[in-house]
């Protein structure tokens, strides 16, 4: 099977593009892909509600117009223009490129950072110590099991699991903070840099305080997994079976797909790929659910080598100065494949392109809505654990 392509972009009067989990860019000669776009029309039966940006029950700024007879909708289309982002990656040095890497989804700002710093050190010959991507799979994993536990917490609350969803929040609060002491911020801002860190990080001490979240994370999963009302309103819901979704979407269809079990820097390392069949809310809670405990599987193995990552010197920025030449490659983030190009010319980045998975999710995620009831929508969108921050215009 052919990866779909995440990127195309033209230079010299030629196409190119970057496939799902591939490092090489390649000759493209298809069809593109174009935006997403539904003619809604209403009729003497059918209505246009308008939802959003801002409304009870969505997180992120985005203007849902749903084409309904008052319960089951029949066609959707989505506007996430009122959070725009416009970020400008080209032309800025190295330190500021990395600077704003963090900050397009600070959230998974390990994830992308990592990837960036990975590009650039490729760009630059740079070869990197198995203890520097340790502590980047180290960051990544919690990152993953963070976010993952954020989804539980807004399906298991939509559901009206109230105890439920304040204990998850709960446990995801110590989890953050436990990162915040350890690494010097909760969402990971200023660790990474090309050739390594500026920080010694101890995380001698981590090893039983993230144990003790899984284990009542464990206990969680399984009182959601015996509640009626809790399965009731996320089995059958959103369906979703198209091969351009991303991570846990991806899985949550039975596609045995997860870019770090090929990525060189979870080599040996044995990744298990949790999937289920049937596409719905509920399969994509139980990959994320199990996805936090084989996060933990790998953390595990990461501590097990390292108690204490030393100070390592970053590589001195004017050491990369580039020569222009597109590198590419990807990373798995907890919402899916994050895949990129970038060059460095003259110290600075030259040229920049990438394609996050919520940009993907959602698209696929508006088309499954079709037949299903208001009711639905929540726990469709949720199940997404969409950031719309990655969807701007980021160049």
């Amino acid at each position: 099977m052919i990866s779909p392509v995440r990127i195309v972009f033209e230079e010299d009067g030629k196409m190119f593009a970057l496939r799902r989990y591939s490092e090489a860019l390649e000759d493209f000669s298809g069809d593109l892909l174009k935006k997403r776009s539904v003619d809604l029309k209403p009729t003497e039966k059918l209505s246009l509600f308008p939802y959003g940006p801002s409304a009870g029950g969505l997180t992120e700024s985005i203007y849902f117009s749903l084409l309904t007879s008052g319960e089951r909708i029949e066609a959707m289309n989505y506007d996430t223009s009122f959070k725009d982002r416009k970020i400008s990656v080209s032309g800025n040095d190295i330190p500021k490129a990395v600077l704003l890497m963090e900050r397009i989804n600070g959230i998974h700002s390990a994830s992308y950072s990592s990837l960036f710093c990975d590009l650039i050190e490729r760009s630059s010959g740079i070869e990197v110590s198995q203890e520097i991507m340790d502590l980047r799979i180290l960051m990544m994993e919690m990152e993953r099991i963070s976010h993952h536990l954020f989804v539980a917490g807004r399906l298991s609350g939509g559901a009206s699991q109230n105890i439920g969803s304040m204990n998850i929040y709960l446990l995801r609060e110590e989890l953050l903070r436990i990162i915040g002491k350890t690494f010097g911020h909760r969402y990971f801002f200023g660790i990474n840099k090309p050739g390594g860190t500026g920080r010694e990080i101890d995380v001698s001490n981590i090893y039983e305080k993230l144990e003790s979240i899984v284990k009542e994370y464990t206990e969680i999963y399984r009182t959601l997994m015996d509640s009626r009302i809790f399965i009731d309103r996320t089995d059958s819901t959103a369906i979703i079976r198209d091969e351009i979704s991303a991570g846990p979407v991806l899985r949550g269809f039975g596609k045995n797909m997860d870019g770090r079990s090929q990525h060189r820097y979870y080599n040996k390392l044995n990744v298990r790929i949790s999937t289920v069949d049937s596409g719905d809310s509920l399969a994509r809670y139980v990959v994320r659910s199990e996805e936090i405990f084989s996060s933990w599987e790998i953390i595990k193995k990461i501590l097990e080598r390292n108690s204490r990552f030393k100070i390592m010197e970053e590589v001195k920025m004017d050491k990369i100065q580039g020569t222009g030449e597109k590198i590419s490659g990807y990373m798995e983030t907890p919402s899916g494949d994050l895949s990129m190009i970038v060059s460095v010319r003259s110290g600075k980045i030259s040229f920049f392109k990438y394609s996050s998975p919520s940009l993907w999710n959602l698209r696929v995620f508006a088309d499954a809505m079709k037949g299903n009831n208001f009711a639905d929508f929540y726990f469709g969108l949720e199940s997404l654990g969409l950031c719309v921050s990655e969807t701007g215009d980021i160049r």
